[in-house]
This record gives C-alpha cells, structure tokens and sequence, in this order.
C-alpha cells in the first residue's frame, strides 16, 4: 500500500466515525461495512473485492447497536481492514472477513477514550465560561473534537495496518481455517438474530428462504424489488409527511432554522461525551438563532450556555424537540419574559425520543434496508447494492429534517404524534417478516458462492 492510499484510508475512517460532513446520516451509510468496504475498495482499486467483503462483515454485525454511549465494536474499522486484506492478500470475502474480525475490539478504543477526552472540552468550555471570555462554542463542539478524531483514527488505521502487515504472510496457510471461522461467525449471528424475535414462525421463514435460495437461487434482484415494491406501499406516510401548519415567523426566518438544522445534522456527535453527551450540539445549533434572538453578547452567550447543559436523544427521530424548543425561546423574547421551563421541558421531550428512535432507526430501518444491500452484493449486484443504502439515506434526512420544523411550527405535539406513528409503524410491524426472510437468502447466497472453496 502507498502512503497516499493509507492516507485517503484514515480520511475515510475518520469521516465514517464522525457525524460531521454527513447530515447524520453517515452513521447509516459509510459507516456500515457494505459502504466503507465499497470506499476502501475504491481506493486501492478494486471496489466490487471490498464491497462484496464488506457485505460479509455488515452479515456478522448485523445486530450492531449503538445508544447513550455503548460500543460493541467497530464495524467501520473491521470492513476497512477486511477489505485491505481481500485486495492485497487475495483472500476470499469470508476469508478476509474472519481475519479482520479481532481488529473490530480496536475500534473500541477510540470510542472510550474519545466520550473522555470530549470531556476535556466540555469543562475547558465552561472554565472560559466562567472567567466571562466568552468561548466560542464551534471550537469545543466543532474543530478540536474533529481534530482530536481525526488524530485518534489516523492512529489506529496506521496501528492495524501495521499488525495486518505482520500477519499477512501467514494467511495464505490459514484458507480453510479462517474461512470455517468466517462461516462460523455468520451462522452465529444469523441464528441468535433470528432467535431474539422471539417467534418461532421467523425461525421457518429464516430456515424456509435458505432452503429455497439452495434449491432454486432465485436472483437477488428480484427479491429485493419486491421487498422495496412492498415497503413502497405500506410505508409510513405520516412520518415522512413534508406539510405541516407554518405560522406566521416575528423574529426568526426559515433560513435561520434550517442554518440550526444544519448544524444538528452534522455535529450531533461531534463533541460525544460522558459529561453531557449531546449537550454542546445542543448549545452550537442555537449559536445563530440566540445571535437573530439578541443584540447583546452577553445575553447571546449566556443562551448558549443554558443549552450546553446534559442533553441525549436519538438525533432524528428526536429533532422535533430542538425545533420546540426555538420556538419558545423566541416567543420568550417576544413576551419579554425569561421562560425558565425551558429546561425541564427539553429534558421531558429527549427521555421519549431516544429509547423509541434508537429502536426504530438503528433496529428497524438500517438493518432493513442494508440487508437488502447485503443480499445483492452476495449475489454480484454491487452497483443496484447502493440502492437501497441511497434510499436508507434520504429516509433519515428527511425524517430529522421534517421533524425539526415540525417542531417548531406545530410545537411539542409534533413529537407525540411521532412517537405514536413509530410506536404503529407499519414497516415495524413487518420488519420481522421481511428480515428473517432476506436473512436466510443471504445466508444461501453465500454457501452457493462459497461452495468450492470448502472443497478446493
């Protein structure tokens, strides 16, 4: 590998790991194996060797959550690696994703001591705070936790590649094992998946699909239009509705809002920390708004630090309260008058949203609708694979961003109404189904593909 190859490498994993320059939505993608084995692929030349090994470590992840700061390992990292080692070590996609695996628990690492050291800048904040300097909240929510990412991944790609070199020259002898380990982990996952559903009928769909994949190896593409057909006509059009009742704004423009929006989107997990966690996002995507609010410095900063305070929530589903929330701070500049509610109904509305988002959006759609990436990839499609990863994408922009002005043309009843279309979605009620499904033709696709490697 070059150095400019390693280079774009640590770029990736750094971009992936961060919510910035991704409108939150590169958790869902580049961060998942599918889409970062596709990069990495990319740039050592060989894109349809990393996305095809990719798919095999987003198999064995595939039941990967992540909330309030927990962090099981790091499947971005595991597909860079992974795919490192499918190119330039020519091992199979099962192969490669076997020896990558143990590179995921390094991954961790970083995760830990990033919520830490993040601390160091919460308190640097208010320490500057408190002298009446002023801080400037882009420097300690923005620049310096995205330096100090950027730092803490460039060293544990340069780490792992470094061990991956060192390694190398053995897996060439380790085929047969490292492809019965690769296998092992994929029939782990697949089943305790299935069997956390807790019905036995997606046990006889999982195992009724895989039969049928053997016998008749049905094209994924056609499995996938189907589910994408079905999912079409029994999505949940309430959450994604893009009316809602404007108001007439006395302060505040759209363009303001969607500057805050912006700013949410792309630095929630900026500065992620077990002091506050969302706190100084918080207070960062109210910078421009308190600015639009007040003429006074003072009265500008003193806004901002009231909203630096303890904050978590899922960070689309949950974007109805920020916008509820700027809506009564101008309506308190507008009254003249010092809401001091504020705080306890910020605190109210993020407890609702973040358990019942996370189970939506990291449980629900992203495993949905990357399986169906998964599945094609299995079967050689790599291009249509994008697809439903593009889809993925657009649903959780549109979400946060409807979400956010929801909440502040229609108030704190935009965030009830949301949780009750989740609480009833439809694509919930059905995931179960369709996932166990496309689970099992997954798994078939692979035993086809892989079938003479067991007997070479």
């Amino acid at each position: 590998m070059s150095y400019l190859e390693c280079f774009l490498i640590s770029i990736l994993y750094f971009w992936g790991s961060s919510t910035a320059l991704s409108f939150g939505v590169g958790y869902f993608t580049l961060y998942r194996p599918v889409i970062s084995g596709l990069l990495t692929g990319f740039i050592l030349g060989d894109p349809s060797a990393g996305m095809s090994t990719g798919a095999v470590v987003n198999l064995i992840y595939m039941n990967f959550v992540s909330t309030g700061g927990s962090f099981k390992g790091d499947q971005m990292l595991t597909a860079i690696i992974s795919a490192v080692a499918a190119i330039t070590l020519n091992l199979n996609m099962i192969e490669s994703a076997a020896i990558a695996y143990p590179f995921g628990f390094l991954g961790i690492l970083i995760w830990k001591y990033r919520l830490n050291i993040n601390s160091i800048f919460v308190k640097k904040f208010e320490q500057e705070y408190e002298k009446g300097n002023n801080p400037e909240i882009n420097l300690y929510n923005g620049f310096l936790p995205q330096l100090l990412l950027y730092i803490m991944s460039t060293a544990v790609i340069i780490t792992a590649l470094f061990i991956m070199n060192l390694i190398g020259s053995y897996a060439a002898s380790l085929n047969r094992i490292l492809l019965i380990i690769g296998f092992g982990l994929i029939i782990y996952t697949s089943i305790s998946l299935i069997f956390k559903l807790k019905d036995n009928k997606f046990v006889l769909i999982f195992v009724g699909s895989l039969i049928i994949t053997l016998i008749f190896n049905i094209p994924s593409y056609l499995i996938v239009f189907t589910v994408l057909l079905f999912l079409f006509f029994y999505r949940d059009k309430a959450l994604i509705k893009t009316s809602y009742d404007m108001r007439k704004m006395s302060i505040l423009n759209k363009r303001d809002l969607i500057y805050a929006w912006v700013i949410w989107a792309n630095y929630s997990h900026s500065c992620y920390s077990f002091e506050r966690l969302q706190g100084l996002t918080f207070a960062h995507s109210m910078k421009n708004i308190f600015k639009k609010l007040y003429n006074d410095e003072n009265e500008i900063m003193e806004g901002i630090h009231r909203h630096s305070e303890f904050f978590n929530t899922e960070p689309n589903i949950g974007t109805p309260i920020i916008g509820y929330i700027i809506s009564q701070e101008e309506q308190a500049v507008l009254n003249k008058e010092q809401n001091y509610n504020i705080s306890f109904v910020k605190k109210g509305m993020m407890g609702i949203a973040a358990g019942l988002g996370d189970s939506f959006t990291q449980v629900v759609l992203t495993p949905l609708f990357i399986s169906l990436s998964v599945v094609l990839c299995t079967d050689g499609y790599y291009s249509l694979a994008v697809i439903p990863v593009l889809i993925l994408a657009s649903l959780i922009l549109i979400i946060s961003y409807i979400g956010f002005m929801k909440g502040y043309y229609e108030g704190k009843e935009s965030l009830i109404e949301r949780v009750n279309i989740v609480k009833n979605s439809k694509i919930k009620l059905y995931f179960p189904y369709i996932f166990s499904g496309i689970l099992g033709v997954s798994l078939g696709k692979l035993i086809l593909f892989n079938y003479m490697y067991f007997f070479r």
